[in-house]
């Protein structure tokens, strides 16, 4: 199952960005969180895409660069 998420991904969206990634992982074995349309990240993306990355469940792609600096700037 592919996720991908659209615009800006900010605390006001990364709520229901959870609870959509909690739902596929309970029904598919591995979730693709594409990330190529994402415009804009804040720090509780940062954080949830920081959680979910460790799971061995879920694959993130479509990350650019700049996404990539801001997670490694936050522990990453």
């Amino acid at each position: 199952m592919i996720l991908k998420p659209a615009g800006d991904l900010t605390i006001f969206e990364v709520g229901a960005l959870y609870e959509e990634i909690k739902q596929a992982v309970t029904v598919h074995p591995q979730v693709e969180l594409d990330l190529s349309e994402v415009d804009k990240l804040d720090a509780s993306a940062i954080q949830l895409l920081i959680a979910v990355r460790r799971s061995e469940r879920i694959v993130l792609t479509g990350m650019t660069d700049p996404m990539r600096s801001r997670m490694a700037e936050l522990g990453a």
